[in-house]
């Protein structure tokens, strides 16, 4: 047998957990697939050393069921891609001392004596995969506790940034109001004046100025809103309704048109669009998503400024969102669907690693899909599907 092989192709890419069996005995390979094959994901082999090269092609495995004479060593070594695995002997009768005093020695859990009794090694594998099941069940949810915790501790500590940032945002916001009100009356003087003496410059620095104003506002009000949302209070001031997608955009675009400038150009365009979201929720992921996409671009050297593009359209019953960049992509490890709740691609004290996870919840709240991906040769695209608004 010329080394580890499996039933089916496809079960290498399968997360069900593999039962090896290890003999130099190819009778007994053929019998222990005959056997269980048709109950188990099953690799054979005859070796030892080519079973360890070819490893990564079998694992995750739940049981190794090693004959004495060729697999005892692999069994003794435990080797740490077997780290989990339930470890199995079988040996004839006169290697039935040396296998039990393996045992003794915890290089292996059992011993069955060949000729194998097919009713007790299969129960034997049976529980060996409930076992592998079940402490990768144990793994999934630690780590989730302490995903868990580690949020638990950054929501209260955002909370009490949140509820000192309340006061300083009104405070903006009332007095760029205040500002707008003296504003047009300046700007009612000066279109007086303009008539007599007309400068067409400073009739344009008073529209840049109006739309300074606005966009301070529109900053001090999603602010505010956010900071009611981190104190408890936006699940409930965060209904699903009617969102114009076009409009939500151009809002988006004031909110992070400083932090792009000097990094990124951004476009947006797209056709009559409304979906089912939270214009709050939505603004705030959408805002995430073009401010990374602008910090890609800008951390590559280049000659030209990057761009960054936000596009929409309708399909059958679903709203398509699409941020796309012509940066670096993705890292690798999120590139093959890592999905770590305080993943971060910025560097230590830019960014706490919350912003895709989070969007990623909040989309899926909203009754939706968040999806990144690298394009060959174009950069990262970000796509969100929402339902369409009836």
């Amino acid at each position: 047998m010329p080394g580890p092989r499996m039933r089916e192709s496809p079960a290498a890419e399968s997360r069900t957990p593999s039962v090896v069996y290890l003999d130099a005995d190819r009778t007994q390979l053929r019998l222990f697939e005959a056997e269980f094959g048709g109950r188990f994901r099953l690799t054979l082999s005859s070796s030892a050393e080519e079973l360890l090269e070819q490893v990564h092609t079998v694992e995750p495995v739940a049981a190794l069921l090693a004959d004495h004479a060729s697999g005892r060593e692999l069994l003794e070594a435990s080797p740490p891609a077997f780290a989990d695995t339930e470890r199995l002997l079988v040996a004839r009768s006169g290697e039935l001392s040396a296998a039990r005093a393996a045992v003794e020695r915890g290089a292996a859990r059992r011993c069955f004596l060949k000729p194998w009794v097919a009713v007790q090694v299969g129960e034997a594998l049976e529980d060996a995969v409930r076992i592998f099941e079940l402490r990768s069940q144990l793994r999934a949810l630690r780590a989730r506790l302490e995903q868990s915790e580690r949020l638990a501790t950054l929501g209260r500590v955002s909370a009490g940034i949140a509820h000192e940032l309340a006061g300083p945002a009104a405070y903006v916001a009332e007095n760029a109001s205040a500002l707008r009100r003296e504003l047009a009356g300046v700007a009612a003087y000066v279109r007086r004046v303009s008539r007599i003496r007309p400068d067409a410059q400073v009739l344009e620095r008073l529209r840049e100025l109006s739309e300074i104003i606005r966009d301070v506002e529109a900053g001090a009000e999603h602010v505010r809103q956010v900071s009611r949302g981190f104190t408890g209070q936006l699940r409930a001031e965060a209904p699903i309704e009617r969102c114009e997608v076009a409009a939500l955009v151009e809002n988006v675009t004031r909110l992070v048109r400083p932090e792009l400038r000097g990094r990124a150009l951004l476009s947006a365009g797209g056709g009559p669009l409304e979906v089912m979201a939270s214009p709050l929720r939505l603004t705030q992921v959408l805002m995430n998503l073009v401010v990374n996409a602008g910090h890609a671009v800008a951390s590559m050297e280049r000659e030209e400024v990057g761009r960054v593009r936000i596009r929409w359209l309708a399909l059958a019953t679903r709203g398509r969102i699409e941020v796309l960049d012509d940066g670096p992509g993705l890292p690798a490890g999120l590139r093959q669907g890592a999905n770590e709740v305080l993943f971060t691609t910025k560097p230590p004290g830019a960014g706490t690693g919350l912003g895709l996870s989070l969007c990623q919840e909040l989309v899926t709240e909203m009754g939706g899909t968040l999806e990144l991906r690298t394009l060959p040769g174009q950069g990262t695209r970000g796509r969100i599907e929402l339902p369409l608004a009836r």
